[in-house]
């Protein structure tokens, strides 16, 4: 009877011992089997049990492994790890060792493992490689450069590779990556851009708008002259003509209030018909959709301990509302929730009673934690504290005040900075210690190494003791005087500080950080980066005490930061400028006997005046020439205060206010494309899936005390380079570590104010 035979699923192995294949292969020979216009299972048949052998649809990599009856297929190598691929090359033959080897490789850059990956490439140096294998080791290689901050290295690998046409389009996209990713912390940002024009080319969905992300970012920050120098590149290179002016208006229109940028898109697009930026990069393919609400609610703690934080983002707020010229203004109510937060959910329900519906408020953790403790809000609601996962619902939105979401940014920047291996200073209170949990678990999740946390107290006597502590300088002492007594000498001596960090993290306000910062330089840390939150700024121009400052790097609203002088108005109060003399009126007459007011006025002079200029003291004077006179200074620019809070703690309240206003029709917007931004006057924001507003900082540092912006980080590499450089003598690079390329300064958060 002869039996169906099972076709096996595709990919699927069957293993049979030697002995036993060359048995059924015996059988085989002596068995006619009839032609079918199809392949089909090949079957033998007997009077007893069938024995059927089925023969697999062939994969696309076959490697062989431990055991020669053991064929592995493509999905179980990429299913192996890295070092179980390293240990089946070492006994494995040398063709099979080699793809072996490579996969290995592979893997360990993607776990970021380089002194691994090294080792494994340092095993192929010498064995012969086909085109293919070449490629794709020049490349591993590359990446393991770039990993140690080998910029150069990297280039002169991929360079003459790069017109390559043996490349699969995978493989050409990571290597103009990574070709890019060395120029540009070379700061060669003309030829790093022309790589990643072409890698956009290759790219699609999510990655292609990431990399163009990537790509409007650096154009915003070429110059004039790079810019003309990226388009001759690009036309070289056989890109569109017309492709660097679009992606730079592009960035110049995205920096706009949403108001003008709605309408220079629509130009740009008209402009740049066929520019290859995505429409999720540029906001959609229409104006973005503004909701509309007829009455906004306002709940707020006037009469309570944070009365005056209260009334300061109110005053903005209104103040936003009142310059509103739009047909569809809502109406705004106030409610005073008072000092108790478990009444947030009583004067809600009397918001929504009173007909409104979109609620702000309530202000802080425990009024918002009131408020959301039995249900989700019942209408769209934007909270002032930051949301719990708990708690997240559609229509609930949340402007964090609180220092977690900042301090995230600080150690994204520092990280983005270049820097891996951190240290915290953190003050003895809620807010420190909260501050520098955020920051270690954002700069452990990023790839960074946490080499110290300490407390500073809050007595200043004991502020020197903590920093000799964090920075091990006590360490110091006591080798020095335990060589002392062992030499009998008394030794001169300079205390050395750890060198095992590259960064500081300082969370505590401006005061605690006027006073550290300067012990720290004392202490031998003068080199050592710092970075802080916007606490570190009081929001007073205070450059006589800020200067103590210098170089601490913070994150703070560009409301705050970027800040206007203007030259001060001439005083033309009640002292005239000379005897007789009305302010803005030009010389009058003083005394009622003059002649006319033409006289007067033409000769400049009154006849008091000339009375006086008779006098023998007089002449003295009038015989002085020009060159005795000592000038006037020139004024100086003064700053200008943006609101009524100005240059206070409470001008971010009222920075807040003004924009939570304008936000409101775009947050829905915003958070089904939580990629976008919104430009406000006040300060960048963009919502998250789970409704969390973020605002974006603009970064500053110090110098002679008064706050300086600086740039954003240029970006250098995506993987972190090791914590120990490699090994050097003849291996994979050929040479010793490079010095790594650091980026602009960086960082910080924004304070809050009820936790």
């Amino acid at each position: 009877m002869r039996r169906a035979a099972r076709k096996p699923e595709r990919g699927r192995q069957i293993v049979c011992p030697p002995a036993a294949l060359a048995a059924v292969l015996a059988m085989l020979a002596g068995c006619a089997v009839a032609p079918e216009p199809a392949p089909e299972p090949v079957v033998v048949e007997e009077e007893e049990p069938v024995v059927t052998v089925t023969v697999p649809e062939p994969d696309p990599v076959l490697v062989q492994g431990l055991e020669p009856e053991v064929i592995i297929s493509m999905q179980e190598l990429e299913s192996e790890g890295p070092w179980d691929l390293a240990l089946r090359a070492d006994i494995a033959p040398p063709e099979v060792a080699t793809e072996l080897r490579l996969a290995a490789i592979d893997e360990f850059l993607e776990l970021r493992e380089f002194t691994h990956a090294e080792t494994q490439a340092n095993y192929l140096l010498d064995v012969p490689l086909s085109r293919d294998q070449g490629n794709r080791f020049s490349l591993q290689r590359a990446r393991i450069a770039l990993g140690f901050g080998q910029l150069q290295t990297t280039i002169r690998f991929l360079q003459p590779l790069r017109n390559d046409p043996f490349w699969s389009p995978g493989d050409r996209a990571l290597a103009l990556k990574t070709l890019a990713d060395a120029e540009i912390g070379l700061e060669r940002r003309v030829d790093g851009l022309i790589n990643l024009f072409l890698r956009d080319r290759l790219l699609a969905g999510d990655e292609q708008i990431d990399s163009q992300r990537r790509i409007l970012d650096l154009v915003r920050q070429t110059s004039t002259l790079e810019q003309a120098l990226l388009k001759q590149s690009a036309n070289n290179s056989g890109l569109p003509a017309n492709l660097v002016d679009g992606w730079a208006d592009l960035g110049i229109l995205r920096d706009l209030p949403d108001a003008e940028r709605d309408r220079a898109l629509i130009f740009w697009r008209n402009s740049y018909a066929g520019h290859p930026a995505r429409d999720e990069l540029l906001g959609g393919t229409s104006l973005p959709h503004l909701d509309e609400f007829s009455h906004i609610a306002l709940l707020l703690p006037f009469t309570s301990p944070f009365g005056s934080a209260a009334q300061a983002f109110h005053d903005g707020f209104m103040d936003a509302y009142n310059q509103d010229s739009g047909q569809s203004r809502p109406q705004v109510s106030l409610h005073d929730i008072g000092e108790d937060p478990s009444l947030a959910a009583f004067y809600y329900q009397s918001a929504m009673t009173g007909g409104a519906d979109f609620v702000v408020g309530p202000l802080g953790r425990e009024a918002t934690a009131a408020l959301l403790e039995d249900a989700p809000p019942a209408m769209p609601t934007l909270v002032l504290a930051d949301i719990a996962p708990e708690s997240q619902a559609d229509s609930l939105y949340g402007i964090s005040l609180s220092p977690e979401p900042e301090t995230e940014q600080v150690a994204a920047r520092a990280f983005a900075d270049g820097h891996r291996q951190a240290a915290i200073f953190h003050s003895d209170s809620n807010l420190g210690r909260r501050a520098a949990g955020a920051f270690a678990e954002a700069w452990l999740s990023l790839g960074g190494t946490l080499v110290a946390n300490r407390t500073f107290p809050d007595s200043i006597e004991e502020y020197s003791r903590a920093i000799q502590l964090l920075l091990e300088v006590n360490q110091s002492v006591v080798r020095r005087k335990v060589l002392s007594a062992q030499v009998g000498l008394n030794l001169e001596f300079s205390p050395r500080r750890r060198d095992d960090m590259d960064l500081l993290f300082l969370a505590g306000n401006a005061y605690q950080a006027r006073l550290l910062v300067p012990q720290l330089r004392f202490f031998q840390a003068h080199d050592l980066p710092v970075y802080a939150t916007s606490r570190v700024f009081s929001g007073k121009l205070e450059p006589a005490v800020d200067a103590d400052l210098d170089g601490v790097i913070f994150g703070d609203m560009p409301w705050v930061v970027d800040i206007r002088y203007e030259l001060p108005v001439p005083d033309t109060g009640t002292e005239d400028p000379l005897p007789g003399m009305a302010p803005d009126a030009g010389p009058v007459p003083a005394d009622p006997d003059a002649e006319s007011w033409d006289e007067a006025t033409a000769t400049g002079l009154d006849p008091a005046a000339e009375a006086r200029e008779s006098a023998p003291e007089t002449a003295q004077v009038e015989e002085q020439s020009a060159a005795d006179l000592e000038p006037e200074p020139a004024p100086e620019p003064q700053p200008v205060a943006k609101s009524p809070y100005g240059f206070t703690p409470l001008d971010r309240l009222y920075a807040l206010g003004l924009e939570t206003y304008h936000l409101i029709p775009r947050l829905s917007a915003l958070r089904s494309e939580d990629w976008q931004r919104y430009n406000g006057q006040a300060f960048r924001a963009s919502v998250r899936p789970d409704g969390n507003v973020v605002r974006h900082l603009e970064w500053a540092t110090f110098e002679n005390g008064n706050v300086v912006l600086i740039g954003p980080p240029v970006p250098i590499i995506d993987a972190p380079a090791p914590l120990a450089e490699p090994p050097a003598g003849p291996g994979i690079t050929g040479e010793g570590p490079e010095p790594d390329i650091a980026a602009p300064p960086a960082l910080t958060p924004q304070p809050a104010f009820k936790e």
